[in-house]
């Protein structure tokens, strides 16, 4: 809860931190907070005070608002969300149309304001998190893109979308040797690779060597909240096993994923695109 000193007695600005994503000026995540907004706008002695580009709303309470009910219509549109309702969000506009994703010849490229808001669903919980394209760094000699998510900060390297490193609040909490290849450039239906990654965890004092198994395995029209997207579905093998670790659905005109499925040891964790920007 935060004080004004410019407020009327008995008024007070009440902070409440929403995960978000509906105007073409505003990020995904204001998006997604004034849909959930518009469903609760209804409640005595609650004003809207502003969403900020991080999906936070800040609303006027006034003496005998009804917070609680608020709070409470907030948390079931937040989960309407997370469950993949589909938002009234108007379209964003695609950077790039391409009639097949088969053949893509070049790691693409992302600018500064590229979003994508996901929801997930695993055992543990669901929920929704938007990924923003903030700028570019160089680490380890090389140019990276970083990726925010919240406090959380993603190091892709710009030469071809490898992982390198995770950050949450600029803490190492992921750090990959060599970058994990997600893909490789030129990336057709058929290709298949193989790495060997060093994978530290210092908070968790851990340190796993992974092989993977990689195999671009088809073409796929992919429906999901956000529309219906064309897409080349790519299949992550443990080497050792032959078990499937990961699956993805990469979409060439949204220049990401629509849709992810992770084995963990704690089940099977769904990803899908709710909404986009790309400008």
């Amino acid at each position: 809860m935060a004080l004004s000193r410019s407020l009327p007695h008995g008024v007070v600005a009440l902070l409440l931190l929403l995960t978000g994503c509906a105007s073409t000026q505003n990020t995904v995540a204001q998006d997604l907070a004034w849909e959930r907004w518009r469903k609760c706008n209804h409640f005595r002695g609650i004003n809207l005070k502003d969403i900020k580009p991080d999906g936070q709303i800040w609303v006027w309470v006034s003496d005998g608002g009804e917070q609680t009910a608020f709070r409470a219509c907030d948390s079931a549109a937040l989960a309407e969300q997370a469950k993949g309702v589909k938002a009234a969000i108007p379209s964003s506009t695609l950077a790039v149309v391409s009639p097949s994703p088969n053949g893509m010849t070049e790691a693409p490229i992302w600018k500064p304001g590229y979003e994508w808001a996901y929801r997930y669903e695993s055992p543990v919980g669901n929920g929704t998190f938007v990924w923003s394209v903030d700028r570019e760094e160089t680490l380890d000699g090389a140019l990276h893109y970083v990726i925010k998510s919240g406090t959380r900060e993603l190091f892709y390297r710009k030469s071809d979308l490898a992982l390198s490193r995770e950050t949450v609040e600029g803490v190492v909490v992921l750090k990959n040797t060599p970058a994990r290849l997600y893909y490789v450039w030129p990336m057709h239906v058929g290709q298949t690779w193989d790495q060997t990654i060093l994978e530290e965890r210092p908070k968790d004092r851990q340190t796993i060597e992974r092989i993977d198994m990689v195999t671009v395995e088809a073409e796929e029209t992919v429906t999901v909240t956000a529309g219906t997207f064309k897409t080349i579905k790519l299949v992550y093998r443990n080497k050792k096993t032959v078990a499937i670790r990961y699956e993805a659905w990469y979409s060439l005109e949204l220049k990401q994923l629509v849709k992810s499925r992770e084995n963990l040891d704690s089940g099977l964790r769904v990803r899908e695109l709710i909404a986009f920007k790309l400008r």
